[in-house]
């Protein structure tokens, strides 16, 4: 899969706090591609938060999409820390047309055929090299597209094998710069990362505008 690489601001970036209505807008004024939240779920509730915390403390996913609604470009990588919640984010998100801006990753696996009937996006993660075979194949058969993982696992080799298969590799999370220029210059799909300034910077140069 060859593309200009996507730069996604990991929860928390430029030394924001994580999940906060600051992290949202500094990836906003950073210009990236993307952002990455996470969401838990209180009853009928879906809140910005790593771990389980009291929603009333958080912000609301409700409240998240009326931030993102000023930035229609710009997609949002949900990292689901519950099951069962895949429906809820698409349900609100389809009320004001920006399904297309989603993407799941996370506890988000069972929901796959229920996220894509409902035009979000869901990329294969994996922690485990010996993993990326199954991904390949789960890819195959169900229409999936990215490889979310761990970025020693992607070497040239396995770049190529995944541009022959209609499939790209997301790495998370790439704050050092070597790292990022190693992945940058072998064109993967996506870049998750605590300082999209500079991802950005070294994209250009590397990738250009």
């Amino acid at each position: 899969m060859k593309t200009r690489t996507l730069i996604t601001a990991h929860s928390g970036c430029e030394n924001t706090p994580p999940n906060s209505r600051e992290f949202i807008e500094a990836a906003f004024a950073a210009g990236c591609d993307m952002l990455e939240i996470d969401l838990n779920r209180d009853g009928d509730l879906l809140y910005l938060s790593h771990d389980r915390a009291d929603s009333a403390d958080c912000l609301s996913f409700e409240d998240f999409l009326d931030l993102l609604a000023a930035h229609p470009d710009v997609r949002v990588n949900c990292d689901m820390k519950e099951e069962g919640c895949c429906g809820m984010v698409m349900r609100a998100a389809n009320r004001r047309g920006m399904a297309g801006q989603i993407v799941f990753t996370g506890s988000a696996h069972a929901e796959e055929e229920e996220i894509r009937a409902a035009g979000g996006e869901f990329w294969y993660g994996i922690w485990n090299p010996d993993h990326l075979e199954r991904a390949i194949a789960s890819c195959l058969k169900t229409g999936a597209k990215i490889i979310n993982l761990e970025s020693g696992i992607v070497t040239p080799e396995t770049k190529a094998r995944l541009d022959g298969l209609g499939l790209g590799f997301s790495c998370w999370t790439i704050d050092r710069e070597p790292e990022m220029r190693r992945l940058l210059t072998l064109g993967i799909y996506n870049i998750t990362t605590r300082k999209p300034r500079l991802a950005m910077r070294i994209r250009e140069e590397i990738q250009g505008e």
